[in-house]
């Protein structure tokens, strides 16, 4: 037996690994497993599995937890799992049969070789050792002290693991293949020195100086926002030697002496000399030479080569400020009008716009220059609407206007250097090119010189990140600068004081405006439903619209209709959203924005496209991709940042269908068949078996068809509680209906069936019957073709109680019949007491109380011959309904008293409430409405514990009317307003019955 915790718990029985199903089984593992070298105390396991909330029959719960264990791990015997006082201990047959020992065998081998210089081999067992984890560790586990302590071990572990492979690759020579992976890494730990002082390294030896000081820079602001510090010595000193451009950083040669071994202190891997300093007052005048024009301005700040106490040359006489802007005044030149021609047929964006105009009045305000960063998935219009505001605004920066494209997602070029885009603003502004210094930190400095006192206005197009933007932005007031990126640059806002402005798809009227600007208003009115049905084939994404509308220009005698046929094709709908030119092509322009995505991010990107629902949150997306939690939402995030998806509500992400489809070519041809059927049966399983795990807090004693466990890689949701599991399903209910609908297409006949079950009572509660018919006739089509009679018995028994909802009850007893004879067939008698007491309730809902009676006399003997003690209260509660219905009150009394005592026996608080409720009516009937009063309290009390929101409503309801009864008008107003606000928060139609008595009694 062998046992995986860098990931979730999961354990191979020989012939697959598997998880454990039930949390606390699955706490009580991992609590085992993290302290295998000692027998662990019942009263320690005890604080692990509940913490302060310890029950009192906590040991007997202990010993069923590990009965239930040892059975899962096929350790009947107790070899395993060993009962040792004062508790219990995992005695493994090896070590390494836990994949965390591996983890730690492989990271001492890996430091071992490189500390002997074999960069190679060292880089080899360490990536090995990093292969072992599938997620943050035991991610799937509860929260627990030890269970904690552990995962955070092991994560910190991890790190350094991370760090020293990465040394060893450095050591190797892989500098540019190790970017991206850093990046990520600083992301996620970004007050982690050693992964920043990597990255610089990485950056510097791939030709990528300027990078690597905006990375030095990057982690300077972030350490003094984030602890008010600056960056340690080591890093400090990597800064300098690489602004002097230290050969001593370059890779060492082969049998130097100075390899892999070599480590610095920073866990930089510096190579040759990490351990050499410079001394503070050492700066060559070489170096002061290099940095003259960066210290133009006394606010040059760290990253400016300034070490404190150094002897600095004088300044140029040409990047002095005064000497500049003197000579501006005696030499004036013609002001910058660098703006590309606004794109004719300009409609819509009026709110953004009102946004934009505030941006010349709040440059003159400020301190420094107005920044708003325009972003937005790809097509969105971002270009377009900032060269069409900035044509508008250009009179308010008599001192020019600026525009430089970025390339911050081109294909083939990649983005633009910040030194670059600094030179071509300098030489706009007629600075001479002897004067524009090579160094990137006086190219920006000498910017900000240049533009003081001016009212410019700056145009950074298509921006790959917050680093590429921020040594463009000028230092003074009276400038503006507006950004366009698919990124979110975020940061800018937190250090710049951006405005953000997020560019979604157009509003229906506006995207009608932009047709009839491009088409013509006559032609546009000729046609308004194809126009209609044309906004939406094209996502009401601005350039789709463009490109559609060029189509149609372009055949004048063709109806708007033709061209709406040509897009309805899924499939061929980027095809015909094509112009001829990369720029005018929706899949080109999208394609700009995966091709820099992460190998990890692509993949997700690339799976949502299998996801048959409008949005998705990050479990199914961790189920999809066969993800952690964490790096679900880290790829999540990642897209949004881009604007792939968005986040059209806090946790929740969706897009526009023609990134739908984009995303399902690129999974048709970028990954197998096999790859595809797995990741739709991870998250056919996560939400099959979520949905089961809330359905039981929703209707504790139905009748279940036994699952498999789920697929490895897909982690259910468990909620606590009924509330979270009706929480859960109103979150999620949209997509499961979706996800069933596609499951039997895609050939899950059994997900297709026992997802609507999984449902079902959701659909009940919520009042969504409609949906409750439509997706039990799915389900009956589904088991049918599986053949499972069992499962086909159950959706038929389904069918009939949403049928008995929607008042059809011929239907319903059809359905009903057809489940009895099923079940009798299979002599399942729990599944016949289920449907007979379905059939009583239609009976009941007819008003025939004669045929509902005699068929819950049925159930109770079936329930008795299983030894069922809820199923027994529950039908002797439906018995006592039935009999005070017929008159027989002391009767119904009578059975209504067993049942409650059954229940509150079992411990069903549930049923119990459910009882309280019948009571309640009976003495209502018998006109003892005191009586009536109080059973109703018991039963709202009761629900509202359970976290019954519909059951509390509806016994609110029935307590109005006995309080009504007492003479307690103002109380039972109470009471109906109470279950008013709980019906219309659910949106249950049941809210316009107690609206109507509330109307009726008022006054």
């Amino acid at each position: 037996m062998r046992f995986r915790i860098l990931g979730t718990l999961e354990v191979f029985d020989g012939t697959h690994w598997r998880g454990i199903s039930a949390a606390k089984p699955r706490t009580l593992l991992a609590t085992l497993l993290v302290q295998r070298d000692v027998p662990v105390p019942a009263g320690r396991l005890g604080t692990e599995l509940w913490g302060a909330h310890e029950p009192k029959a906590a040991a007997n719960l202990i010993q069923q937890y590990v009965m239930r264990l040892r059975r899962e791990l096929g350790d009947r015997q107790g070899r395993l799992l060993v009962t040792r006082p004062p508790g219990y201990q995992m005695v493994l047959a090896d070590e390494d049969d836990v994949d965390s020992v591996a983890f730690t065998r492989l990271g001492d081998s890996g430091r071992a070789a490189l500390a002997a210089g074999d960069a190679e081999r060292a880089a080899g067992l360490l990536a090995e050792a990093l292969a072992l984890w599938r997620g943050p560790a035991l991610a799937d586990v509860p929260t627990a002290p030890l269970v904690e302590a552990e995962a955070a071990r092991l994560a910190e572990q991890r790190l350094d693991v991370l760090q020293v492979r990465v040394e060893a690759d450095l050591a190797c020579g892989r500098h540019a293949a190790l970017v991206p992976e850093l990046r990520q890494s600083v992301r996620e730990h970004p007050l982690r020195e050693g992964l920043w002082g990597q990255l610089m390294l990485a950056l510097y030896r791939s030709g990528r100086q300027a990078e690597a000081l905006d990375a030095y820079r990057e982690l300077h602001r972030l350490l003094a926002d984030e602890l008010s510090i600056e960056p340690s010595a080591q890093l400090c000193d990597l800064q300098l030697r690489m602004l002097r451009g230290d050969t001593r950083l370059d890779l060492p040669e082969a049998g130097t002496g100075t390899g892999a071994g070599a480590r610095s202190g920073s866990g930089a891997g510096t190579g040759a000399g990490a351990g050499t300093r410079t001394g503070a007052g050492a700066t060559t005048d070489a170096e002061a030479d290099a940095h003259a024009h960066a210290e133009a301005e006394a606010d040059a700040g760290p990253g400016s080569g300034a070490d404190t106490g150094s002897r600095r040359q004088p300044r140029t006489e040409s990047s002095r400020p005064a000497e500049g802007a003197a000579a501006r005044a005696g030499q004036p030149s013609a002001a910058p009008r660098q703006l590309p021609a606004a794109v004719a047929g300009f409609a819509g964006r009026r709110a953004e716009l009102r946004l934009l105009d505030k941006l010349p009045a709040d440059a003159s305000a400020g301190p420094g220059p107005a920044v708003c960063v325009i972003a937005g998935t790809a097509g969105a219009g971002k270009t377009t609407l900032a060269l069409h505001w900035a044509h508008r605004a250009a009179p308010h920066f008599p001192d020019g206007q600026l525009y430089v494209n970025l390339h911050g997602f081109a294909p083939a070029t990649g983005p633009m250097s910040p030194g670059e885009a600094i030179r071509g603003f300098l030489e706009a502004l007629s600075v001479p090119p002897e004067r524009i210094p090579d160094a990137p930190e006086a190219r920006a400095a000498l910017l900000r010189t240049e533009t003081a006192g001016r009212r410019l206005l700056f145009v950074l197009d298509n921006a790959a990140d917050a680093a590429q933007v921020r040594p463009l932005l000028p230092g003074s007031a009276g400038c503006a600068v507006v950004v366009t990126s698919r990124g979110q640059l975020a940061g800018l806002a937190v250090t710049d004081g951006a405005v953000l402005l997020s560019l979604d798809v157009l509003p229906r009227e506006e995207a009608r405006e932009l047709l009839a600007a491009r088409l013509g208003t006559d032609r546009v009115a000729a046609e308004p439903e194809p126009v209609t049905e044309l906004i939406d084939l094209c996502a009401r994404l601005p350039l789709a619209l463009a490109v559609t509308a060029a189509r149609a220009a372009g055949r004048p005698g063709f109806a708007l209709s033709a061209v709406v046929a040509e897009l309805r094709d899924v499939r061929g709908r980027l095809e015909a959203l094509d112009a001829g030119e990369g720029v005018s092509s929706v899949r080109a322009v999208f394609s700009w924005s995966y091709r820099r995505l992460d190998t990890a991010t692509a993949r997700v990107f690339r799976l949502l496209g299998l996801h048959p629902g409008r949005d998705v949150a990050a479990p199914a997306v961790a189920a999809l991709a066969g993800l952690s939690m964490r790096e679900a939402a880290a790829a999540l995030t990642a897209l949004a940042r881009v604007h792939l998806i968005a986040e059209h509500r806090p946790g929740r992400y969706s897009f526009h269908d023609l990134l739908r489809a984009y995303a399902t070519d690129l999974t048709a041809t970028e990954d197998t068949e096999a790859e595809r059927t797995a990741a739709l049966h991870r998250l056919l399983d996560h939400f099959l078996h979520s949905a089961r795990a809330a359905r039981r807090h929703l209707a504790p004693a139905r009748s279940e068809v036994p699952l498999p466990p789920p697929v490895t890689g897909s982690v259910p949701r468990c909620p606590e509680g009924y509330e979270e599991a009706m929480a859960w399903f109103e979150a999620e209910h949209a997509v499961l209906l979706a996800v069933a609908d596609a499951a039997g297409p895609a050939g899950f006949d059994g997900h297709a069936w026992q997802l609507p079950l999984a449902m079902a009572d959701f659909l009940h509660l919520s009042g969504r019957w409609h949906d409750w018919v439509t997706t039990q006739r799915t389900a009956i089509v589904a088991a049918r073709q599986q053949g499972d009679r069992a499962g086909t018995a159950l959706c038929h028994c389904e069918s009939g109680r949403a049928a008995i909802r929607m008042r059809r009850y011929e239907e319903a007893h059809r359905e009903l019949l057809r489940a009895l004879e099923l079940q009798r067939g299979l002599g399942d008698l729990t599944a016949q007491a289920d449907t007979l007491r379905t059939l009583a309730w239609s009976y009941e809902q007819q008003g025939d109380y004669r045929a509902a009676l005699q068929r819950v006399e049925q159930v109770l003997e079936l329930q008795r011959a299983v030894g069922n003690l809820a199923g027994q209260a529950g039908a002797l509660n439906n018995i006592g309904w039935c009999h005070t219905h017929l008159g027989d009150h002391q009767k119904a009394l009578a059975r209504c008293r067993e049942a409650l005592r059954l229940h509150l026996a079992g411990g069903s608080p549930l049923g119990a409430a459910y009882t309280w409720e019948t009571l309640g009516f009976i003495h209502h009937a018998m006109g003892q409405y005191a009586e009536a009063v109080d059973s109703y309290r018991q039963c709202r009390d009761g629900f509202r514990r359970f976290g019954n929101r519909y059951g509390e409503a509806d016994a609110l309801h029935h307590l109005g009317g006995s309080l009504r009864m007492t003479g307690d008008q103002e109380a039972a107003r109470d009471a109906w307003h109470a279950a008013l606000a709980i019906l219309d928060e659910l949106d249950h139609p049941d809210a316009d019955v107690v609206r109507k008595l509330l109307l009726t009694t008022a006054g």
